[in-house]
């Protein structure tokens, strides 16, 4: 799933390339993909896009008076490109803009999980999926992170990835967060004492900012369909650790993995390799 730094990169590009630009046409071709029913899509005809912006996991692109605010999830993609004559089959919504070019929502897989909502630009903070984030990490100061993430005890792990209480972070730079901070992905947010919490506040801000540099320097209207980050250690299992040359760890879930470093993060211990597992605290 696209992060922080892949969608800040791609909306700053998207608002350099298509802003000012006049809205021709816009068509949800899938049309579970697009949740409102008023204002129509087409009300966006005859507006000028004005940005593309990004809270948390989501993409605001807004045109004048209505925004159109998507959510990408697992396999959705957008990008500016060229209108052709036949619209590929993995196109969920396009918005057509003068110069010949449209910004498409494509979605890969079978799940279609992709959504977008067509709502006044007035009234974006007040949409039940933007008015639930919490604050954005970059800066988060400790006293903040642990406010955030202590308040509700939970594991590490799923605490970073919980946009409710801190936006933007996914699978891939909480495992990074967690291993720069040298923390157990299961370790409970309420136990973490304060050297912890600057540990988080320190190694968010600088995962999150080299991530965004890289993300700059390859991402400018399209996101790609495959992931292409350089990480230390998301989908980096049997990989020695950067740091202490140990060989990296996952534990497993239904549909992904979290890799971790045993001698940096969890004082040597292997944590058991199945969903049921007695956790590290």
């Amino acid at each position: 799933m696209p992060e922080l730094p892949e969608l800040q990169a791609l909306a700053e590009g998207l608002t350099a390339a298509a802003a000012g630009r006049e809205v021709l046409r816009a068509r949800a071709h899938q049309p579970h993909v697009l949740k409102t029913a008023v204002p129509p899509l087409d009300a966006l005809v005859g507006r000028r896009l004005t940005r593309v912006w990004r809270r948390g996991k989501l993409l605001l692109v807004e045109c004048g008076e209505l925004s159109v605010v998507m959510h990408l999830m697992q396999g959705g993609r957008l990008g500016l490109v060229a209108t052709t004559g036949k619209t590929p089959r993995n196109v969920a919504l396009t918005v057509g803009l003068e110069g010949g070019e449209e910004l498409r929502l494509r979605e890969h897989g079978t799940e279609h999980r992709a959504s977008a909502h067509l709502v006044a630009t007035a009234d974006v903070g007040a949409l039940a999926q933007v008015a639930g984030l919490g604050p954005e990490p970059l800066g988060l100061d400790p006293a903040a992170w642990r406010e955030r993430l202590a308040a509700r005890p939970a594991r590490l792990h799923t605490a970073l990835r919980d946009g409710h209480r801190v936006a933007g972070i996914g699978r891939a730079y909480a495992s990074d967060i967690m291993w720069a901070a040298r923390l157990s992905p299961f370790a409970r947010t309420d136990k973490l004492d304060d050297d912890a919490y600057g540990a988080i506040a320190r190694a968010a801000d600088a995962v999150l900012t080299q991530a965004l540099q890289r993300a700059r320097e390859r991402i400018t209207t399209n996101l790609p369909d495959r992931e292409e980050r350089v990480t230390a250690v998301h989908r980096h299992a049997g990989d020695p650790c950067l740091r202490c040359g140990r060989t990296l760890e996952r534990v497993s879930f239904e549909g992904y993995e979290l890799v971790y470093c045993p001698d940096c993060q969890t004082g040597g211990r292997v944590l058991a390799d199945r969903r049921t597992s007695r956790f590290l605290r």
